[in-house]
């Protein structure tokens, strides 16, 4: 495939990833939530309560760094509470103060992104989901690549 080709593919894919980007951060703003505390608190409702760091690092793909810190925020805000498990495993608790916070912030922005996915017909949303899968898995691949390469 031609160079310019595939650079107007990147341009067109990265303008398009951006647009969301910027999207989500007048949305988020809107409601004065950090996009972190958005990712974080929004896992927890997603795994439920008493659900470890490690699994909302896992289905969130925020690293294990930003996860503790944003958890340890989330804890003095008083936002949730931290219960010890199998150790060293701290199971996630929100507080009633984190449960108001999920009710007024976190829910009304998870449903704006709701409303948005009703309005694609099915077959659109499938299609959009496997184009976005085949890109994911298309680029995890040559990333490995490329630090296979430079690994030698």
């Amino acid at each position: 495939m031609p160079a310019m080709m595939t650079d107007n593919k990147l341009r067109h894919i990265n303008g398009m990833l951006s647009e969301i980007s910027s999207i989500y951060e007048k949305l988020l703003s809107s409601r004065n939530v950090p996009e972190g505390i958005f990712i974080v608190m929004s896992s927890i409702l997603d795994l439920g309560e008493g659900c470890l760091q490690k699994e909302i690092s896992e289905t969130s793909y925020l690293n294990k760094k930003t996860v503790n810190s944003t958890i340890k925020k989330l804890e003095k805000e008083e936002f949730i509470l931290l219960k010890a498990g199998k150790y060293p495993n701290m199971h996630i608790y929100l507080t009633d103060k984190g449960r108001e916070y999920m009710k007024e912030n976190i829910i009304p922005i998870i449903e704006v992104e709701s409303k948005a996915l009703e309005l694609m017909p099915p077959s659109e949303f499938e299609t959009l989901v496997e184009s976005y899968r085949k890109y994911i898995d298309n680029f995890r691949e040559h990333v490995d690549m490329f630090e296979e390469r430079n690994k030698k």
